[in-house]
């Protein structure tokens, strides 16, 4: 269990990294005829039919956003075995080179649970369950140079500042409403009820690392908020302090004692206590036969949280061991475990005291607006070109993409797309 929460942290950004190539994002889909989710990109969108999707049958959706590219953490060593760019093998100057001043990355899931969509007249009506999942990371290049290679290039001063990892989950429950304006123009809304499951936030506004002597001093200005189901342990709580004055120092061992007991399910139930509520908005505007226009802004709304615990830096320079030297080097168990070891020594250097628990806290959630325009080719209907740009507004962790996408539908059940992206930070 305690792997599953280090997903705030180094390890999570680079098993998330790892995967970025193997994910489907599905805003791929959003000028597909015929999409049976697209009211999830618009809720103006009608489908041509109606339907119902169950468990495990239904919708996966998975964005990865990144300016990180598996190749850029990964190594292919000469025995054909691979190895983390901690590696020694591994030059230092072939690494950093490809980094940027900052590296950030976003994973968007989307789960559907259950959904249905139906026509009556000119309106068109759908019924959500889904659960979703919001990670991102920002990482300096300085925080990358560090690790690899601390003091040994006779580099004695590291900023690290801007460090940065959010957590968000929820299950949604949501109406969505469309209809037909006029024969060429449409409007929709989805209204969203929230349920938070956890949700947490860290952010390193200024940290700095400088050498002395065999250990590094470290001075940061930072926080941390963990809200829902997820909360951590101090030092002091966890018996793993070493004297009184470590007692309210974070430890980042979760706190499970909700799935403890004979009646997990109730506890659980019991322990929900976060609730929000969010509105989708769109229009869709066909005009002089052959173009499409269309509009969207999605997740328009707050979330209450309970159970928020803050944490922060303390007001005074501390010291760091540094990242383990072992965390490359040959002869280490799995990929997994560097990084989940690079990950936890990380966070320990933090060195978080926890100032408040238990108390309620809201937030906006972090809203995406999309824009989209679609031309049919006069001598083929069927074929079209669209133009999607999409904002996610989501503070530290906003990013903006433009896509390109050539769309064929040869047949009533066969689509066809191929798309080409640019994501700006």
């Amino acid at each position: 269990m305690k792997r599953a929460y280090m997903i705030m942290t180094v390890l999570m950004f680079l098993a998330a990294a790892s995967s970025a190539y193997a994910q489907q994002n599905l805003r791929s889909g959003y000028f597909l005829d015929g999409y049976t989710y697209g009211y999830k990109f618009n809720p103006a969108f009608q489908g041509e039919r109606g339907f119902i999707a169950l468990p495990a049958l239904g919708r996966t959706s998975v964005g990865v956003e990144s300016s990180l590219a598996m190749s850029d953490v990964i190594y292919p060593l000469n025995d054909g075995t691979l190895a983390t760019f901690l590696h020694p093998s591994v030059p230092a100057e072939d690494f950093l080179s490809g980094l940027r001043s900052m590296n950030r990355i976003g994973v968007n899931t989307d789960i559907g649970i259950l959904s249905t969509g139906f026509r009556t007249g000119k309106s068109y009506h759908t019924i959500d369950v889904s659960l979703r999942a919001d990670v991102g990371v920002n990482l300096p290049k300085d925080l990358f140079a560090f690790a690899k290679n601390g003091a040994s290039t006779g580099q004695t001063q590291y900023d690290i500042s801007n460090v940065g990892a959010r957590l968000d989950s929820r299950m949604e429950f949501a109406y969505g409403y469309s209809r037909s304006i006029t024969r060429n123009l449409y409007a929709g809304v989805r209204v969203k009820f929230l349920v938070g499951i956890a949700n947490a936030r860290i952010a390193m506004d200024r940290m700095s690392l400088e050498m002395s002597q065999d250990r590094w001093a470290i001075k940061a200005q930072g926080n941390m908020t963990t809200s829902g189901m997820l909360s951590f342990k101090t030092k002091g709580e966890a018996g793993t302090s070493e004297n009184a004055s470590q007692d309210n120092i974070i430890s980042f061992e979760p706190d499970l004692s909700m799935f403890e007991g004979e009646d997990v399910a109730r506890n659980v139930l019991n322990g929900i206590s976060s609730f929000g509520g969010a509105l989708d908005l769109g229009i869709s505007w066909d005009f002089f036969r052959y173009f499409t226009l269309s509009a969207s802004v999605l997740d328009l709304g707050f979330m209450s949280w309970s159970n928020t615990a803050r944490a922060v830096t303390p007001g005074k320079a501390w010291e760091f061991d540094g990242f383990g030297s072992n965390i490359g080097a040959e002869g280490t168990p799995s990929l997994g475990e560097q990084f989940e070891t690079m990950g936890e020594e990380l966070l320990q250097a933090f060195n978080f005291e926890r100032v408040q628990a238990g108390v309620k806290s809201s937030e906006a959630l972090a809203m995406t607006m999309h824009l989209g325009f679609e031309a049919r080719m006069p001598f083929y209907e069927k074929m079209s070109l669209g133009l999607l740009g999409t904002r996610r507004f989501d503070g530290a962790f906003s990013w903006t993409e433009g896509r390109v996408s050539l769309n064929l539908a040869p047949l009533k059940w066969l689509s066809l797309n191929v798309s080409s992206t640019k994501l700006s930070y």
